[in-house]
């Protein structure tokens, strides 16, 4: 299907000198939109910019339920929904054998600054449509995609399987790492990056750029219930990432590179390295369209941990629009203002700390494993009432998984035990609002929630029964928070475009990330029927120049 998809673009003529030299797509992991409203008047860097001059689509939502990193990014960057693509999660169970398929795993080695190196593959290979990195390269050969990111998802899932290179951060401390499949060796701008980070990150002090007194807008206190806390820390800022004692050994860089990870450093190390490769790519260096992704995780890291009104999401935030200023700064120096492009959106947005909910009079509650231990016992209880077994059920977040081949050996039929079991959740569970069985979940067409968890879901892997939370529930751990339901604070993205000639502007009419592929095709030279031959989810937003 890939490469059917990618012919289509094949008999195009050569760029054209009009055409924007370098294409950026910028991913802030887990910014939802209302963070940038909310900071707008601290926002003098890169996200600024997209407030400023750029022309932005206000309310942008994802369409579908799956809003977890791997979905996000490659949505994003295919312009597809879930269901169309492959991608269905970050993970996922296939039904046939119960056997777990990460979203960019694949059969290609890894590779570090040092060479070859071992760990489990990865790859575009789960990917089933282009990117637009994939289409780019199709059209001109010789073009440049490079993609960076704190996540081996974020990298991969943006730039997708024909790009030149895709980096992410190793957190087992070897510094930047690629797959085979993008070449037996990291380009010497990546390795010199990989050999530089101990010494930027040993005894790095997160100190937050504002203090309680002129904390932005809507941040909470530091170390409020219900947050997690940094290695060592108390759960306040300023936190120190300690520096070995000695030479560094392996161990040591673990433990750093798995701590910078949870910090804003991540970003600043993934910005340098897109500057890196800037410089060292030459991306829009000449009339041919180049490609960068950008893959900013520290947002994500640091909400899961602290929730997106802490102080220390507030300062993430801040961090990366700097950073990204100072990447648009060389854009306009190195490539030229006005022949580039730049994208702005998320993965997906996230819940509130159910905490900070309940303390502002909003409807919070924390499930956990322990708390779904009822759920699931009353559930095999049913399963061996009707059958005498309890065949297989299992609960998982926000997912129920049965046995087939064991209901069927009891005499069972497994949609009746579906529809049984769907009963005791609506019975057993207040936190969940709505259930939705595999039947309903690998149908099309429905409306509303439902059809947004239709459009994130396959047959060969859809859950038995799909939990559909209250809104203001988290499901997961005790501290922290998280996100992957069809509310709209998990789906709620920023989507603004800058530079290219594209005017400045502010519309609210009906958008999501699934847009931006087909209007950056349009802005590079594609017809209206070779969009339309791409077989596309999202639309061509028309963007004014």
């Amino acid at each position: 299907m890939l490469a059917a998809l990618l012919l289509c673009a094949s008999s195009v003529p050569a760029a054209s000198a009009e055409l924007p030299r370098l294409v950026v797509l910028v991913s802030v992991d887990q910014l939802r939109e209302g963070q940038l409203d909310r900071l707008a008047e601290h926002l003098d860097g890169g996200l600024g910019r997209f407030l400023r001059e750029g022309h932005r689509l206000q309310g942008a939502l994802l369409p579908y339920a799956a809003s977890e990193t791997g979905p996000g990014h490659v949505s994003f960057a295919t312009g597809c929904l879930p269901v169309t693509h492959g991608v269905v999660g970050n993970e996922w169970t296939l039904r046939k054998d119960g056997s777990k398929v990460y979203c960019v795993g694949g059969p290609s080695g890894l590779v570090a600054a040092s060479g070859p190196v071992a760990g489990s593959g990865r790859d575009a290979s789960n990917l089933e449509r282009a990117t637009l990195g994939d289409l780019m390269r199709q059209r001109w050969p010789e073009a440049r995609v490079v993609g960076v990111s704190g996540k081996d998802r974020g990298a991969i899932g943006m730039a997708g399987a024909r790009a030149t290179t895709a980096l992410w951060w190793d957190r087992g401390g070897r510094g930047w790492l690629s797959s085979d499949a993008y070449g037996e060796r990291l380009p010497s701008w990546a390795s010199d990056a990989s050999a530089a980070w101990p010494a930027l990150a040993a005894g790095w002090t997160w100190t937050p750029g504002f203090g309680a007194e002129d904390a932005p807008r809507g941040t909470g206190p530091d170390a409020r219930a219900g947050e997690g806390k940094l290695p060592g820390g108390d759960g306040t800022l300023p936190w120190t990432l300690r520096a070995p004692e000695g030479e560094a050994d392996a161990s040591a860089l673990a433990r750093m590179g798995s701590q910078v990870y949870a910090t804003p450093l991540m970003d600043a190390l993934t910005l340098d390295l897109a500057l890196r490769a800037v410089e060292g790519a030459d991306l829009g260096g000449d009339a041919v369209p180049d490609l960068l992704t950008v893959s900013l995780s520290a947002c994500d890291a640091v909400g899961h941990m602290a929730g997106p009104l802490s102080v220390e999401a507030t300062d993430t935030i801040l961090r990366a629009d700097d950073g990204l200023g100072t990447l648009f700064a060389l854009l306009d120096a190195r490539v030229g203002e006005g022949r580039w492009v730049a994208c702005l959106s998320a993965d997906h947005g996230v819940v509130d700390l159910p905490e900070h909910q309940a303390a502002r009079g909003a409807y919070g509650r924390r499930i956990t494993g322990a708390d779904q231990r009822p759920l699931r016992a009353a559930l095999r209880a049913k399963a061996e009432e009707l059958y005498g077994s309890p065949c297989g059920v299992t609960i998982q977040f926000r997912e129920v998984r049965l046995d087939e081949a064991a209901v069927r050996e009891a005499g069972g039929d497994p949609a009746v035990l579906r529809r049984e079991l769907a009963q005791v959740v609506r019975d057993q569970a207040s936190w969940v609002e709505q259930v939705f069985t595999y039947e309903e979940l690998i149908g099309s067409g429905a409306a509303g929630v439902l059809g947004m968890y239709q459009r994130s879901s396959r047959p060969d892997s859809a859950p038995d029964l799909e939990l559909h939370t209250r809104p203001g529930v988290y499901v997961g751990f005790d501290t922290g928070t998280s996100h992957g339901s069809a509310h709209a604070y998990d789906r709620s993205v920023p989507l603004a475009f800058l530079g290219g000639g594209v005017a400045p502007g502010l519309r609210d009419d009906p958008a999501s990330s699934l847009d931006v592929v087909p209007s950056l095709l349009a802005l590079l030279g594609w017809s209206a029927e070779e969009l339309e031959a791409l077989e596309l989810d999202g639309r061509d937003l028309g963007l004014p120049r």
